[in-house]
């Protein structure tokens, strides 16, 4: 039983949760056949592809996906600088990547996955308040987060980094990225244990962060402390 059909009553439910429209972008490595059937060679991109559609026929019309490949599309691939697959996009409204999934929202991901959508969507977030006051003393920042599917603790932090994205207009950006499934970037990076944040390619993160921590990371130690306590 895949893991989309044990989790069809939770998708069902989270799915109705979306405040305003999603648009995100697929890449995956499909090539058209003569009747129109697209074949994916990568395993990744056709299970990534059929939890997407899944996601979409459940959200009631807010969610839209549009999947295009790096071996049909190279021209739009290279405008999104994108090289791996599968690789899904979360786009804001002036076309500028907010977030960047180089990994499968599968397993234990699969629920923050979701929970990333609904706060893109705009659903109220406990943080909001809090982030958006701060944003004034966060600079452009480029957070590289890396997971893996069997991490216990990457659930917990991945939503926590992409809300910070989804409200900084435009300020920060996020990469969730599966060190099993891009070895060369685990070994670039020399990532010995998930999770592991960088920002900036400078300053890091060692396991699990609170909104708290991340926050103090990002203003440089210089946030408002009110409503952050929780």
């Amino acid at each position: 039983m895949s893991y989309i059909v044990q989790n069809e009553k939770l998708i069902k439910n989270e799915m109705t949760k979306l405040k305003d429209k999603v648009s995100l972008k697929l890449f995956t490595d499909f090539k058209t056949d003569v009747d129109g059937t697209k074949m994916r060679n990568c395993m990744a991109c056709g299970s990534t592809f059929n939890l997407l559609n899944t996601l979409k026929e459940y959200s009631s019309g807010k969610l839209e996906v549009e999947e295009y490949s790096i071996e049909e599309d190279p021209d739009i691939a290279e405008k999104y600088r994108v090289v791996r697959i599968p690789t899904i996009l979360f786009l804001d409204e002036e076309d500028r990547e907010v977030i960047r999934y180089t990994a499968e929202p599968s397993g234990a991901e699969l629920v923050p996955f979701i929970k990333s959508i609904q706060d893109f969507s705009g659903a109220v977030s406990f943080y909001k308040d809090t982030i958006m006051t701060n944003l004034k003393k966060i600079g452009t920042s480029e957070i590289k987060l890396f997971i893996t599917h069997t991490c216990p603790y990457c659930p917990t932090v991945v939503p926590i980094a992409n809300l910070f994205a989804t409200l900084s207009n435009g300020k920060i950006k996020v990469d969730i990225i599966d060190i099993n499934a891009n070895q060369d970037l685990a070994m670039k990076y020399q990532i010995q244990g998930v999770p592991h944040t960088m920002i900036n390619e400078k300053e890091h993160i060692y396991g699990m962060f609170s909104p708290q921590e991340l926050l103090d990371k990002l203003t440089k130690g210089k946030r408002d402390f009110d409503g952050m306590y929780a």
